[in-house]
C-alpha cells in the first residue's frame, strides 16, 4: 500500500499486539477471508456472526472489543469497503478502516468510489504477498467482484488508480490479460457468492468451496467450529437520499452503507 494512503488509516490498524480483539464475521466470503487474515496476522478470532438482522455470539464471557470485518459499523473498529457518507460532511466512524471513508467518498461523488473488496484492503495494508499462482490471483480479484470495475470503459481509470494505491500493479496487468467471463467462471467454479448461514444447531455453514480454495492461500480459510447463540436483533431498512440527507437523522444506528448514488441500506436497534 502506498504510504500516502496507509497513513490515513486509524492507528489501531498498525497495532500488532496479538489476540487483543475478537472478530465479527458477516455472511459472505469477503468477510470470511478478512477474518482469516486478521487471525493470521494478529491472532484475532471470530466470536460473533452478524447477518444484518441478528448478531450471534460464541463465547459470551469473552469481553474483548470486537472488530467488524466487511461491516460498516457506525461505532467501533471495522474493516470495510462501503460508502458511508450521505453528504460530504456526514459523520464517519473514526475507527473504520475504509478507503471510501478515508478519501471522503459520498453520494455526490459516488462514481469515484473504491469498488473492490475489503479483503484486498486488508491484504494490502498488512503487506501480504499475492497468491503465487495465476488462478490464486484471479480468485483474489473475484472476491466481492473486485474485477468488475476494470471492464467498464468509464470506470477503468479509477479502478486502476485504486489498484496502484494498494500496490497491486501486477493485478492490473492480469486484468488486462483476462476477461470478465474468466472471473465469472471463477466465481461459479468455487461458489464464491454463496452466503454463510447458521443452521438450526447454531453452527455456521456455506456452499463456498473452502476445501478446494485452500491451496491458493498461505493461511487457513475456514469457518469457526463453534456453536453460536442469539445475542441481539436489529431492524434493516432501505431508504433514498431524498428521504434522508444525513446519518444524524437515523437514531440508534448500527451499520450503514450507500448502495447507489441515491439509495442506502442501514440497520438500527429494534
Amino acid at each position: 500500500m502506498k504510504q500516502k494512503l496507509r497513513e490515513l488509516f486509524p492507528v489501531w490498524c498498525s497495532d500488532y499486539t496479538s489476540k487483543q480483539n475478537t472478530l465479527i464475521l458477516t455472511d459472505d466470503f469477503d468477510s470470511l477471508v478478512g477474518c482469516a487474515i486478521e487471525k493470521y496476522v494478529k491472532g484475532n478470532e471470530i466470536n460473533y456472526f452478524y447477518n444484518f438482522k441478528n448478531i450471534f455470539v460464541a463465547d459470551k464471557e469473552d469481553k474483548r472489543k470486537a472488530i467488524g470485518i466487511d461491516l460498516a459499523l457506525h461505532k467501533g473498529k471495522s474493516w470495510c469497503n462501503h460508502v458511508v457518507r450521505i453528504n460530504e460532511n456526514d459523520y464517519v466512524n473514526p475507527l473504520t478502516a475504509n478507503i471510501n471513508a478515508l478519501l471522503k467518498v459520498h453520494a455526490g461523488n459516488y462514481t469515484k468510489k473504491y469498488s473492490m473488496s475489503t479483503t484486498l484492503t486488508i491484504w494490502s495494508f498488512y503487506g501480504l504477498s499475492l497468491p503465487a499462482t495465476r488462478e490464486g490471483k484471479m480468485i483474489l480479484l473475484a472476491i466481492d467482484s473486485s474485477f468488475l470495475g476494470h471492464y467498464s470503459d468509464k470506470f477503468r481509470k479509477i479502478h486502476n488508480t485504486y489498484l496502484h494505491l494498494l500496490g497491486f500493479d501486477e493485478l492490473i496487468d492480469l486484468l488486462n490479460e483476462t476477461t470478465k467471463a474468466d472471473y465469472l467462471h471463477i466465481q461459479e467454479k468455487y461458489n464464491l457468492k454463496s452466503k454463510i448461514i447458521m443452521n438450526d444447531e447454531g453452527y455456521l455453514e456455506t456452499d463456498v468451496a473452502l476445501a478446494e480454495l485452500q491451496e491458493f492461500f498461505d493461511f487457513p480459510i475456514e469457518l469457526p467450529n463453534k456453536q453460536f447463540t442469539l445475542m441481539a436483533q436489529f431492524k434493516t431498512q432501505d431508504a433514498y437520499t431524498y428521504q434522508i440527507q444525513s446519518k444524524d437523522q437515523i437514531p440508534n444506528l448500527i451499520s450503514f452503507a450507500l448502495t447507489g448514488t441515491r439509495k442506502m441500506k442501514y440497520t438500527t436497534l429494534c
